[in-house]
Parts: structure tokens; C-alpha cells; sequence
């Protein structure tokens, strides 16, 4: 889901983070983010706790997603 260029609302981006887990059939981590969310009391540890359920900009990289390394020779440039 992307967050960069969207409304900044939380209640916006929640509304959407939970509509796409209930879409996947995720209804249980949907009510549990929002719970989450909702007792959190600050914007961006909001943003981290979204980012766990749906994948973002913030998101922690999966395993293979890392980005590639420059070659060698790039690298002694």
C-alpha cells in the first residue's frame, strides 16, 4: 500500500490498511491493527504499526527483497 503522495489522515490510511486485510480474508489482523492503532497515540508509530500488516514504504524489507549491490568495480569508483 502506498503511503507517499496519499492523504497523510491516519484514520484515512487505517481505513484503508484494514479494508485491504478484510479483502484477503485478514478480518482478525485487521481489528487487531486497528486496536493497536488506535492506542498508540502518536502519527508515526501509527505509520510502523500499519507497516506490519500491509506492506509499505516503511516496511521492513523481506528476505530477497534487499536491494541489489553494486558490482565490484562500481564500488571502487
Amino acid at each position: 500500500m502506498k503511503l507517499i503522495g496519499q492523504d497523510g489522515n491516519i484514520f484515512s490510511i487505517l481505513g484503508r490498511a484494514g479494508r485491504l486485510l478484510r479483502q484477503n480474508g485478514q478480518r482478525k489482523q485487521a481489528e487487531e491493527m486497528v486496536q493497536r492503532v488506535q492506542n498508540c497515540g502518536d502519527y508515526y508509530k501509527a505509520l510502523g504499526i500499519i507497516s506490519e500488516y500491509v506492506q509499505t514504504e516503511l516496511s521492513a524489507p523481506e528476505k530477497g527483497d534487499a536491494a541489489p549491490r553494486p558490482k565490484k568495480d562500481q564500488q571502487e569508483r
